[in-house]
């Protein structure tokens, strides 16, 4: 669906559990629409954080985003999904996808054919999520007499994939209900999701009307820029080695390959990268600055087709500052 629906705010497994779960509060409070937990490896675990702020809410939606169909078999996501959406009274927003391949090479696991895997995963996940019993015999998983043992609150979960490259972001448009792209996305990139999204939906024959398109952003406002620079920088020279070289992402973003490369053979001899990324890159890769320039940015994403920009509070700035800056300022802004 094209149009803003609401701003979200997500936390990474870098914040305690319970400082997430404070923030979780304050969302609701500020009237945020929804509050996303990431997973990432070796950080603390989404789907703990997600179970403690649905027993910490009332209203808001909690999204989990993204566990991956390698580290779990479809059968015992489908449990913790259905688990997760009891526990928030229908508010749980579920992401897939195929997850950090240097994530995945550390725990070895071969990561083949991650479109087919995920539509297979899907596929397994709703069908268990109905409630019935299901044998499965597919290419990836099988299942046999698989029943969850209590009523799932809802026959349909809403699950949304996570991926950045065209054919990844087709197969959101054809089997998901909505797409979550990745940090470091760009106006210019969501434009070539949404047309990848409409592709998928059109071989579904399905309407792409609804289809949810969230944006995850960095995000560090402060009146003093060049802090703002610093603390969104420290995240980002973490991260962006582990990017795809070349990939749409750095691409749409200006980031040549070579720089990803370099960034990421410096990483991996111990080196710290933080002088190859320019405030430049900063303030392109995430929603950084003051009040003015985070409002600026945030409606370009609005306009290039962003339902609903979910904000990364960066560690070092102040969180609970920040989400009152994006309920009094920032979000009555944009349209």
């Amino acid at each position: 669906m094209k149009g803003f629906k609401e701003f979200g705010v997500a936390m990474t497994g870098v914040f305690p559990v319970r400082e997430a779960v404070a923030m979780a509060k304050t969302a609701e409070k500020s009237l945020l629409g929804s509050v996303w937990f990431a997973e990432d490896y070796f950080f603390r675990g989404g789907v703990p954080y997600v179970a403690a702020a649905s027993m910490a809410t009332e209203k808001i939606r909690i999204g989990l985003g993204v566990v991956n169909p390698y580290s779990r078999h479809p059968a015992l996501t489908a449990m913790e999904f259905a688990t997760l959406d009891e526990m928030s009274g229908k508010r749980t927003v579920f992401g897939l996808g195929s997850g950090v391949p240097y994530w995945m090479s550390q725990m070895g696991f071969n990561v083949d054919k991650p479109l087919s895997r995920t539509r297979e995963c899907v596929e397994v996940i709703r069908k268990i999520i109905t409630g019935e019993s299901i044998t499965h015999e597919g290419e990836f998983f099988k299942t046999k007499d698989v029943k969850l043992v209590f009523q799932p609150v809802r026959k349909e979960i809403p699950i949304y994939l996570a991926f950045e490259g065209k054919m990844g972001l087709e197969l959101a448009g054809e089997v998901g209900d909505g797409a979550i792209l990745s940090i470091f996305n760009t106006p210019s990139y969501v434009k070539f999701a949404w047309e990848r999204v409409k592709a998928g939906a059109k071989k579904a024959d399905k309407n792409a009307g609804k289809f949810e398109m969230v944006s995850y952003l960095p995000l560090a406002i402060d009146e003093d820029v060049d802090k703002a620079i610093g603390i969104a920088r420290d995240l980002m020279k973490m991260y962006l080695p582990h990017s795809q070289a070349g990939g749409p992402l750095m691409e749409h973003a200006g980031i040549p390959a070579q720089l990803t490369k370099e960034m990421s053979k410096a990483v991996s001899e111990g080196k710290d990268v933080g002088d190859m990324v320019t405030d430049k890159m900063v303030q392109t890769l995430g929603v950084v600055g003051d009040t003015e320039t985070a409002i600026k940015y945030l409606q370009q994403f609005v306009d290039a087709g962003v339902s609903t920009p979910v904000a990364f509070p960066l560690p070092g700035a102040d969180v609970q500052q920040t989400m009152r800056v994006l309920s009094r300022k920032v979000i009555p802004s944009l349209h």
